[in-house]
């Protein structure tokens, strides 16, 4: 469990994958372009749990970590974060976030990342995570910048919207400084 000073991120637990099921839902539209593979294995409460199950496994196993983020105030479940891809040999991961609509425009992202960043830097001894957002994605351009991650560049063709529509993707990263 990680704390800041508005939020909990808790890690993977079938206590709230209900909740998880019923707010990504009803998200639907909004996460299509970008947690569209997210989408199309969590379309029923049984397969969600599945997910979760795994996401569970996964990080049992070291190979990846994923959190829901809570309000402290309301343990209300607002949104997810987590690393994956993770080389060990680096060691490095990919971070992924997002917050559910009824809660953005509170800069819940931005106290989260900083909060998960140094979960990854310093408990997990990471050396790298990069974050991997389309260029019109805006508030998530925002949100790595305001975390200190640095633009590395562009990614021709390296993503699939909805799993179709080929796009670019801009590379953010955060290093462990010496």
């Amino acid at each position: 469990m990680i704390e800041t000073k508005r939020l909990i991120l808790k890690p993977y637990s079938l206590d709230f994958v209900e909740e998880f099921y019923t707010k990504f839902q009803n998200n639907k539209t909004y996460r299509e372009d970008y947690f569209s593979r997210t989408l199309s294995v969590t379309k029923t409460l049984e397969e969600t749990k599945l997910y979760f199950q795994k996401k569970i496994e996964s990080c049992q196993k070291n190979e990846g970590f994923y959190f829901g983020i809570f309000l402290k105030e309301s343990d209300e479940l607002i949104g997810h974060i987590s690393i994956r891809e993770i080389d060990w040999s680096i060691p490095k991961g990919e971070l992924a976030h997002f917050i559910f609509n009824d809660f953005a425009g509170n800069k819940y992202s931005y106290e989260a990342l900083e909060a998960f960043s140094d979960f990854c830097m310093n408990e997990k001894e990471m050396l790298r995570i990069f974050m991997k957002i389309a260029p019109d994605n805006i508030a998530s351009k925002k949100v790595a910048e305001f975390c200190n991650f640095d633009f590395e560049g562009l990614l021709k063709n390296d993503y699939r919207k909805r799993q179709e529509i080929l796009t670019d993707m801009l590379l953010y990263s955060f290093t462990k400084k010496d």
